[in-house]
């Protein structure tokens, strides 16, 4: 029994050596047939002729003369661009007429100083710096010069522009006549200081503050009292201030 183990080990063993031996040999063969492929010189090959472009015609200036001048999706353009001349500003609005300049009629350094105007021949009414007259605005004034402000202008005038002037009144020349005996004994009664002759009647203005002002046609003298309030006429460099004040 133990021979025929023996005898089946060594079979086995000699399979082995067998199987080896084959084995180097197809790897030495192997590594013979690459090295020989490997030493070989490899021959050059012949390139491919590339294929035949087709010839292009030269390009024709005529044929893509529409393309220059218009565009393809929108076919009303014009090549020949028109300038537009700009357009003219707009005129500027008629600038508004300066309104009717205010009356002077005297100033008082009493105090706050204060200026005596009128609006449109109303009755003078006295201002201070600051305070509106009418449709502008008394800036300043001075013995010579009143500054009003209207309209974001600054307007200076001398104060004899500004005084009223009275109308001229028309002069009707009648024909002469003989004075008849009663005309020649009213003039006579008049130079002789008869009491008989008309006097002025007073009037006051209205009120501004705690003075009243003077009327136009009030022609009464320096000192007359009425209701309360006495005239006083302060002569000045531009004229005759009038008022009445409280007594």
């Amino acid at each position: 029994m133990n021979r025929k183990i023996i005898l089946l080990n060594v079979l086995l063993l000699a399979l082995l050596v067998w199987l080896g031996i084959q084995l180097r040999a197809s790897w030495l063969e192997s590594k013979a047939r690459e090295a020989a492929i490997l030493a070989r010189a490899a021959k050059p090959g012949q390139p491919a002729a590339p294929p035949r472009v087709p010839g292009v015609n030269p390009a024709v200036p005529a044929e893509y003369i529409e393309v220059a001048q218009r565009m393809l999706f929108s076919k009303d353009r014009d090549p020949n661009v028109l300038i537009e001349p700009p357009a003219p500003p707009p005129p500027p609005p008629p600038e508004k007429p300066v309104p009717p300049l205010p009356g002077y009629y005297g100033q008082m350094s009493i105090g706050e100083p204060v200026i005596l105007l009128s609006i449109d021949r109303t009755p003078q009414k006295s201002y201070h710096v600051g305070d509106k007259v009418g449709e502008f605005k008394l800036a300043a004034f001075d013995r010579d010069t009143v500054t009003l402000e209207w309209n974001d202008k600054t307007l200076v005038h001398n104060v004899k522009e500004l005084v009223p002037k009275e109308p001229e009144k028309p002069v009707v020349q009648a024909a002469a006549a003989p004075a008849s005996p009663a005309t020649n004994n009213a003039k006579a009664a008049t130079k002789m200081g008869s009491n008989n002759a008309p006097k002025a009647d007073p009037a006051i203005g209205p009120l501004n503050g705690r003075f009243a002002t003077c009327l136009p046609e009030d022609h009464s003298p320096d000192g007359t009292i009425k209701d309360g309030f006495r005239k006083k006429v302060v002569p000045g460099m531009m004229g005759e201030t009038c008022m009445w004040e409280p007594i």
